[in-house]
Parts: structure tokens; C-alpha cells; sequence
């Protein structure tokens, strides 16, 4: 048993993690919703002032992460295994960083036109954004909300394995229906992107399913 798993048990346990990781929760959300009212906009300026917006929250990310981090070092005893909690700020820090990558994309690659696939991709994306605020609120009730936690990260598995179909549904479409080569390009990587963003949230819940099985 790691040293830290086993002075759980003795020593009061340090909590400034938890609103650290409701934060960035919110801001997954935040993020997401951006992004989605983005991938529906025609107005090249409005798409720009939606990117800055996401900028924006990326950039409050990097300071919850950088936080987060600092605390690590800083604390005696965490409420998880440091390497948990150093892995799931750091997934979480990517999953934000990728919806900033999209959103950056679609300003510069002005991909024409954002596709229904390319919609469809970012609704998802609101939904993991929307589940994975959830967890990181109940973090701290680990133990007493198992249940709801792991239907929550069952349900993450599922849409990231729909988002898979769904990328290979739109590459085919884009293939089929795009004949400028430099456009093609363009547009698949958005949908990359979109689809990179859905496995970042399995891999986030696959951290917070470990620790269930650690500590719940």
C-alpha cells in the first residue's frame, strides 16, 4: 500500500483539492458551450470574439492546473494518490486545451462548411463537458456517490465510442463530397480534433474510475 493511501486513514485530509477541481469543471462547461455556439456561427467576427472567449477560459485553466500542482508538492497527505490527482489535473488541462485547439482551427482554417458531423462532434462534447462537471463536483463524495459516479463514466464510454462512428461517418462524407484537397485537410481536422476531445474525456473518467476502485 502506497504511503499515502495508508496515512489516509490517520491524518486529516487535505480538501483544497476539491474546489480546485469544481473549477475546472466549470470551466470544461464553459469551454464546451463556447465552442458549440462557435461551430454554429457563420459570422467570421462572431466566430473570432467566441474564440477569444475560449482563450479565455483556457487560460483560467492553465492557473486552476498550475494550482493544482503547487498544492500537490505543498501537501503532506492528499485525499487521493498523488499520481492520481497530478493525472487527472493534467488530462483535464488537455481536455481544455483541445477545445481551445478546435476553436483556434476553425478561425484559422475557416473550414466551409462546418458540417452537421462537426455539430453533432461539438453537442457531444457539451455532453462530456456536462458529466464531467458532475464528477468533479461530487469528488469529494466519492465514497456515498459510487453509484451515480459510475453510471456517469459509463455513460462518457458510450459517447466517446458513438463519437468514434461518428468520425468515421464524416471522414467517409468528407471524402466523398469535398473536391479541394487543401479544404479536405481542413475540415478533417476539426472533426480530429472534435473526436480527440471525446477520448480526453474517457481518459479523465477512466482516472476518476481508478480511484473509485482505490479509495470508494
Amino acid at each position: 500500500m502506497r504511503i499515502d493511501s495508508f496515512l489516509q486513514f490517520f491524518v486529516v485530509k487535505e480538501r483544497k483539492f476539491f474546489p480546485l477541481f469544481r473549477q475546472q469543471g466549470e470551466l470544461f462547461l464553459e469551454a464546451a458551450k463556447l465552442l458549440a455556439e462557435q461551430v454554429r456561427e457563420v459570422d467570421e467576427v462572431k466566430q473570432k470574439q467566441l474564440y477569444r472567449e475560449i482563450k479565455a477560459v483556457e487560460t483560467r485553466g492553465d492557473q486552476i492546473a498550475a494550482t493544482i500542482y503547487d498544492e500537490i508538492n505543498r501537501s503532506f497527505v492528499t485525499p487521493f494518490d498523488r499520481d492520481d490527482i497530478q493525472k487527472l489535473a493534467s488530462r483535464s488541462d488537455s481536455f481544455i486545451d483541445l477545445i481551445n485547439d478546435v476553436g483556434k482551427k476553425i478561425v484559422m482554417y475557416q473550414p466551409c462548411p462546418i458540417t452537421q458531423h462537426m455539430i453533432h462532434l461539438a453537442d457531444f462534447v457539451v455532453e462530456d463537458a456536462s458529466l464531467l462537471c458532475d464528477l468533479f463536483s461530487n469528488l469529494e463524495f466519492i465514497r456515498k456517490d459510487t453509484k451515480k459516479i459510475l453510471e456517469q463514466c459509463k455513460r462518457i464510454k458510450v459517447i466517446e465510442n458513438e463519437c468514434d462512428d461518428l468520425y468515421e461517418l464524416s471522414t467517409v462524407h468528407l471524402f466523398a463530397n469535398v473536391d479541394n484537397p487543401v479544404m479536405l485537410m481542413k475540415q478533417r481536422e476539426v472533426v480530429i480534433i472534435l473526436e480527440e476531445i471525446t477520448d480526453c474525456a474517457q481518459d479523465v473518467s477512466n482516472i476518476i474510475r481508478r480511484i473509485i476502485v482505490k479509495f470508494a
